[in-house]
């Protein structure tokens, strides 16, 4: 009975509530279009910060989304290894056997070889294929790593919806599991049973049978393999010379994926990652030797890491940059409290206005909960405003950052993630920008509203706005600072001299992949040497600078022997002058089709233990106990980006490792036009030579310049990030210039009466914002300090911290409130007096 005694009454009041919440919104309304200037600073200064958290929280969300649909994901790992200069990927060959036999702990273990995407895939035609459907042959080459070969314990480790077929197929030599997407593209729209069998042939040699079909992964994921070919296949074909399964000795990555391998263990549940780590250690000695001193490690990266960690340069995966993530996630806190904080500020500047309208409705029995919904109410309004405005900016705004926004990042409403966010951040929003106006405008005393006296004494509100004004130009002077900051670093990696000379100078990638054993880089060399418009050419493993990294363990016998772990450049006789790498010391490597002598950096002397590069001239360096000379001795130069220290290097010519050419062009008085004519002429040589290979080639100095892409993609966000901080701050400026210019306006018309010009009442309006100005300086300048300093922390090579940076941001950032400031001061200064003091 009281049950339905409470459900009745409730449902009477509904109602009285829907009346009270309808005449709640109907002066809310009357109220915004009451003020509609100051409405259309807040809607706006709201929707930039809710727009801003919107594409920041579609980012943040899709690049946290890889490689989390796997069961048991937290305890996958990828095996790679890594001293104090690099990280691999790669592992040595014998690891991944060694592991399944002396580590407890690992439940599964699975290794694969990597292909790079060159090597073209052909499907053979068959005599009952509907020519319509079907052509009879290839359809171009598969991305890059579209496909792997791989033991069956992959599908233990990952897993897969199987429809036809099992991981049993991997266990047969010459057999192929194919993801379903997959085998559409090659074979066209079939049930999945119809595939089994079907035959693909991979650059003419390696013919393989479709022995299972699998479902494509839906999630976001860094391994989007969708072939996978059977271990066994490498033992039973030509693949099995690039092996080499019991090699200890290979300890490195390299240009062939197919000589390192590399692996994924899942741990047993309750396995802790160190107490696996320990053993691995143990193994990892066989790669270095059991004396060596050499801090090289075996380490286990999560599977969670490995999209956000670059230091593993080798894997071709696209990473994200976590720190970058954080800070943009920061950074949309904050330009969202901007926002906030320019409502906060205009309606406690407003709250005067209203201390009347306040005081007869307290008179009249309103109590301050009426009072703070009416308030939440009309904020409320706003923010819902507010974020349809921003939801209408969201695809403009990334169609404008489109260079620094994923490709699979898109804005759809109708998402139940965004349906969920949208309410979210509105309520949020509401709560932030209405609840300290709304608690103000309740706390007024009837008596003293309706005799004008609504505000409190002391100034307290107007110290309020002051500091939230300070706060505002104070994260936007650390954007500013930190902007101009940022960008010196930047100039100066770009501008700095690398070593080596790289103006000109195009790197072509040569060959199929991991499949060629076609052996005619020399062919093509000498084709695109004929070509005018071409100065030199030399066949090399790496640029100075390349794309990735060989580590070799080598040893020189001294009164100690000492074991140094340094990069390894494989280049003939013509890549020290090609480059312009400076010789120190002995000569240059001379001819030869086999290694036979070395030339190392200044580095690798002193890591050597010699006090002068001279004395490293005529010395041995033993690789797999074989004794080379080290004839010559080279300047250092930078073989990685300024994050990293120069590392130990030795050049050698070793053939066979040549997968690029260095090409330098005669672009010296020549047009781009030129130039361009110049590169269509090396790729239709580059096409007679590897007729299904793909042209691939990259200017040196741009590669350079990508080095540093998540440095100026992080400089030109904080760059947009600091133009809306200045102009969110500078609409909340006036909109504060604007009331105090309309409060003041009886004291500005007696001090014109009284003599006072136009721009000593300028002068009287803008003092005030700029010491705020100057205020908000002294604090962002040591916060800003702190910042790009961590910062430049991970920089092996940096430019100091300028001084001069902080008083120029801090002139620029008084000369942008000047100018918000002075057009509603300089206008209350040449308004009427006269007018002023009647109304009054």
């Amino acid at each position: 009975m009281i049950a339905g005694r409470y459900g009745i009454g409730w449902r009477r009041d509904i109602p009285k509530i829907a009346s009270m919440l309808k005449n709640y919104f109907r002066i809310a309304w009357r109220i915004i279009g009451r003020n509609r200037l100051y409405t259309l600073i807040s809607v706006f200064s709201l929707a930039l910060g809710i727009c801003s958290c919107i594409v920041i929280w579609l980012v943040a969300h899709y690049e946290f989304s890889f490689d989390r649909f796997h069961p048991g994901g937290d305890r996958i790992y990828r095996v790679g290894n890594g001293s104090n200069e690099f990280k691999s990927s790669y592992i040595v060959p014998p690891m991944p056997d060694a592991i399944r036999r002396t580590i407890p702990g690992v439940e599964v273990v699975t290794t694969y070889f990597l292909s790079d995407g060159r090597t073209p895939v052909t499907v053979p035609a068959y005599a009952n294929r509907p020519a319509a459907q079907f052509s009879s042959k290839v359809e171009g080459q598969d991305r890059l790593g579209d496909y792997v070969i791989a033991d069956d314990n992959w599908f233990s480790i990952f897993k897969y919806q199987w429809l036809v077929g099992d991981p049993g197929a991997l266990r047969q030599p010459f057999t192929a599991v194919l993801t379903e997407n997959k085998a559409r593209q090659y074979f066209g729209s079939l049930p999945a049973g119809s595939y089994i069998g079907k035959e693909l042939v991979y650059q003419d040699s390696l013919r393989v049978r479709v022995g299972g079909i699998v479902k494509d992964w839906t999630g976001n994921t860094d391994l989007p393999y969708s072939a996978f070919i059977s271990f066994a296949t490498i033992n039973a074909s030509f693949l099995k010379d690039k092996r080499h399964m019991d090699d200890w000795a290979r300890n490195g990555g390299g240009p062939n994926a197919l000589i390192w391998p590399r692996c994924f263990i899942r741990l047993a549940k309750g396995v802790k990652p160190q107490q696996v780590s320990a053993s691995l250690q143990v193994i990892g000695r066989q790669v270095v030797g059991s004396n060596s001193a050499h801090p090289f490690r075996i380490l286990l990266q999560p599977l969670a890491d490995i999209h956000f960690n670059a230091d593993y340069g080798d894997d071709d995966m696209r990473k994200a940059h976590s720190p970058t993530l954080y800070m943009l996630m920061g950074i949309a806190v904050f330009i969202l409290i901007l926002g906030t904080v320019n409502f906060v500020n205009l309606s406690t500047a407003q709250s005067i206005q209203r201390a009347k309208e306040i005081g007869v409705r307290k008179a009249l029995g309103s109590g301050r909960s009426g009072i703070v919904a009416q308030f939440l109410t009309e904020t409320a309004l706003i923010t819902v405003l507010a974020v349809a405005m921003a939801a209408l900016l969201v695809r403009p705004v990334m169609a404008w950052f489109r260079e620094y926004i994923p490709t699979g990042v898109h804005f759809r409403p109708t998402d139940p993630a965004t349906l969920f966010f949208l309410p979210g951040i509105t309520v949020v929003t509401t709560l932030l920008a209405g609840f300290y106006p709304a608690k103000v405008l309740a706390g007024y005393l009837p008596v003293l509203s309706l005799k004008g006296g609504g505000e409190q004494k002391g100034g307290e509100k107007w110290l309020l706005r002051k500091s939230l004004i300070v706060f505002q130009f104070t994260i936007s002077l650390v954007f500013i600072i930190v902007s101009l900051l940022i960008g010196n670093q930047i100039r100066y990696m770009l501008e700095t001299d690398y070593g080596f000379r790289t103006d000109a100078i195009v790197t072509v990638r040569v060959g199929y992949g991991m499949f060629d054993t076609t052996g005619t880089i020399k062919v093509l060399e000498q084709k695109i040497r004929q070509l005018p418009g071409i100065t030199r050419v030399v066949r090399e493993a790496e640029a100075p600078l390349g794309w990735g990294a060989t580590f070799m363990t080598l040893k020189h016998k001294g009164k100690e022997d000492i074991t140094l772990m340094a990069m390894m450049d494989y280049g003939n006789e013509q890549y020290i002058p090609f480059y312009g790498l400076r010789i120190v010391a002995g000569r240059n490597i001379r001819r030869s089709d086999t290694l036979t002598e070395w030339v190392i950096n200044e580095t690798a002397a002193r890591r050597l233990g010699f006090g002068r590069s001279a004395d490293a001239v005529g010395q041995l360096l033993y690789s797999n106990d074989k004794a080379f000379p080290i004839v010559g001795v080279v300047a250092d130069f930078h073989q990685s980006s300024f994050k990293d220290p120069i590392a130990a290097e030795v050049i050698g010519n070793v053939p066979g490792f040549e997968h690029f050419l260095g090409v330098r062009l005669a672009s010296e008085g020549k047009s781009p036009e030129e130039v361009k004519k110049t590169l269509a002429a090396m790729e239709k040589v580059y096409k007679d030579v590897y007729p299904h290979g793909k042209f691939s080639y990259a200017f040196l100095d741009e590669f350079i310049a990508n080095l540093y892409q998540t440095e100026q993609k992080t400089a030109a966000i904080v760059r947009a990030v600091m133009v809306l901080a200045i102009f969110i701050s500078c609409m909340g400026l006036f909109g504060l210039a604007l009331f105090t210019a309309r409060r003041k306006a009886a004291e500005i018309s007696i001090r014109k009466v009284l003599g006072a010009t136009t721009a000593d009442i300028a002068a009287l309006l803008n003092k005030g914002f700029v010491g705020l100005v100057l205020l908000s300086l002294v604090i962002a300048a040591p916060v800003a300090w702190w910042l790009t300093e961590r910062w430049l922390r991970d920089f092996a090579y940096r430019e100091p911290i300028a001084w001069w940076v902080f008083p120029l941001a801090g002139a620029g950032a008084i000369l942008i409130a000047l100018i918000t400031v002075s057009f509603q001061s300089i206008r209350a200064a040449m308004a009427n007096p006269v007018k002023n003091l009647r109304s009054e």
